[in-house]
């Protein structure tokens, strides 16, 4: 797997300020318990709802039912946005992963989270 970037937006951060290190980001993704999911409706309204996800296999995994909206959502629209961190504004950290959704059905990786206790 090609290593993701951890970016910086030098418009909106401190003249001083650098990316967090992906190590740190990866830790801070294994250790979230509460995940904000973003999508875009079939009309171009933004969704956002939190979520219970986990970080496996190098990739972010959540579930969902099939009339929820974010899979109404995603079915039509496969990118997404998902946001974690706290919500104080002198500590923590705050991670925005982007990309795609991809659905996966397989029965065997999804006994393997039921056994890892996910």
């Amino acid at each position: 797997m090609q290593q993701p970037v951890t970016e910086l937006d030098t418009r909106f951060s401190d003249r001083d300020a650098v990316a967090t290190s992906w190590e740190e980001t990866r830790i801070a993704l294994e250790e979230a318990e509460l995940f904000w999911i973003s999508t875009v409706r079939a009309d171009g309204r933004p969704h956002v709802t939190p979520l219970v996800a986990v970080w496996l296999d190098d990739a972010i995994h959540f579930a969902t039912g099939p009339g929820e909206q974010k899979a109404v959502n995603l079915r039509a629209n496969r990118h997404v946005i998902l946001t974690t961190g706290c919500n104080g504004w002198e500590r923590g950290l705050d991670v925005v992963v982007e990309g795609e959704a991809v659905q996966v059905t397989d029965e065997a990786f999804s006994s393997v989270l039921q056994r890892r206790g996910r």
